[in-house]
Parts: structure tokens; C-alpha cells; sequence
């Protein structure tokens, strides 16, 4: 059997944001895992408008994968950006890191979101809500330090990472964390060590969402959503993928 191929889309354009090396230290055993990121969208995805910006180029990197032999996509963001447009465009599993990392939390117990910015509270509670587990958040918590300078000092975001974990635990009532940026990407150990707990209860998401696509390539279970009709769009010329799957079929 093939070893099956797990595409990550990062949706914004800061490559290097981050450290990747404990995605790469996790990746399961029989899985390829490669990643890009978008040439045209955001910085980073921290709110609404962001969202809108980085959907087109995710729908785009979703039809490219599939086009090109991926076994499932990932959404590199816990927001989830385009992920229902994705899954309308292709047949291959998309998984958004924000789906399943709310999902593995809440079959913990009741948990916290821990984030970047305090403003994402009012996307994630509907964002809950929508997969289900809204009555499982206990809590969001946002601990002051924006998306791309989470690695400006890394050893601090930590720190403060720690601190919201503490009050979403002992004043929320927090049974699991789960983080609300895959920029937080290898902060989960020393995040359970801190409090105290199995290290399954605080869900770092992206490593996470590779597992669940691994698992939906090999055994399916994933409803295809109908395709969208083709109609005539301007302006998306910079998404070829996107572009070209809108465009109205010719009859001769």
C-alpha cells in the first residue's frame, strides 16, 4: 500500500513564522506530511477579515492537492478558513485544525480555548458552537501576544501560555486545553507538565488534525459535500485552481 500523503496549508503568506520541528518530531509512523503557504492572503489569521482574505487561497491549495495525489488536506489554523468551501470543491478529506482540536477537547471534558488575542473569543464561541461542542467551552483565553510574535520570545509566550492555563483551569473550571493557534505549535508539553496533567489533555492542534486526516485517508468516513456550480467569476485569475474549477463549462 502507498504511503499516504497529507498536504498542510498554512493559510497566510509569513513563511518561517514558527519552529516546525515538533510537528516533524509527531508526524505518525506511515504518513508523508508536506506543507506550503499561500503567495497571496494574510500575514497572519486572527480575526473575521482575516478569515475572508486567506478562504480563496485555501479552496485553491485544496484543488491543487488533490489534483496533484494528496490522500487529505489540513488546515494549518484553528479559525478554519475556507474549510467548508474546501470541502465543497474536492473529494479527498479536509481536515481544519480548529474542528478537530475543539472535538478531542471537549470528549475530554469541559475545556479552554488558550490564544493569542483575547478579541478571537467572539469567532471561537460560534466557531464551537457550529462543530457541536459549544456547551463544553468553559472558557477563552487570550494571553496578549499576536501571532507572529509568538517566537520573538519564545520562552515568554510559553510562560504566558502557562498563566492562561492556570486561570482556565482553577477559575473556569477547565478540564482540557486546547490551543487556539497552531502558532503554539510544541507548547503542549510544558503547558501539561506546568498544570499537572496527562499530556493528552492539552491538544495541540495541528499535529492533531495530521493525525485525524491520516486516519480519514486510510478509512474514510468523510460525507462529500455536493460541488459548487460553476458560474462566471472576475478577479480570482491570481487562484488558478479556484479560477479554473468556476469556470462555466464550454458546449460546443
Amino acid at each position: 500500500m502507498a504511503t499516504p500523503r497529507i498536504d498542510v496549508v498554512t493559510p497566510i503568506i509569513s513563511e518561517g513564522f514558527r519552529d516546525d520541528a515538533p510537528l516533524r518530531a509527531l508526524i505518525p509512523a506511515g504518513c508523508e506530511v508536506t506543507s506550503s503557504f499561500l503567495s497571496r492572503g494574510p500575514a497572519s489569521v486572527e480575526s473575521a477579515v482575516d478569515e475572508v482574505l486567506a478562504a480563496p487561497g485555501v479552496v485553491d491549495a485544496a484543488l491543487a492537492a488533490e489534483a496533484a495525489g494528496a490522500a487529505a488536506l489540513v488546515v494549518d489554523c484553528m479559525l478554519d478558513p475556507g474549510l467548508e468551501a474546501a470541502r465543497e470543491a474536492v473529494d479527498i478529506p479536509v481536515v481544519g485544525c480548529g474542528m478537530a482540536g475543539l472535538s478531542a477537547a471537549a470528549s475530554i471534558g469541559r475545556f479552554s480555548i488558550v490564544t493569542v488575542l483575547q478579541r478571537q473569543e467572539r469567532l471561537f464561541r460560534p466557531l464551537a458552537a457550529r462543530h457541536g461542542v459549544g456547551e463544553a467551552l468553559a472558557s477563552v483565553r487570550g494571553i496578549g501576544v499576536p501571532v507572529l510574535d509568538l517566537e520573538r520570545d519564545r520562552s515568554a509566550s510559553i510562560d504566558k501560555t502557562i498563566a492562561a492555563a492556570y486561570a482556565a483551569r482553577d477559575a473556569d473550571g477547565a478540564e482540557a486545553i486546547v490551543f487556539g493557534c497552531t502558532g503554539m505549535l510544541g507548547f503542549a508539553v510544558p503547558v501539561a507538565e506546568a498544570l499537572g496533567w496527562e499530556a493528552a489533555r492539552v491538544i495541540d492542534p495541528l499535529p492533531h488534525a495530521v493525525t485525524v486526516a491520516l486516519d480519514l485517508a486510510r478509512h474514510g468516513g468523510v460525507e462529500v459535500a455536493p460541488a459548487p456550480e460553476r458560474k462566471p467569476v472576475a478577479g480570482f485569475e491570481g487562484w488558478p485552481a479556484l479560477h479554473a474549477a468556476m469556470r462555466p463549462t464550454v458546449t460546443a
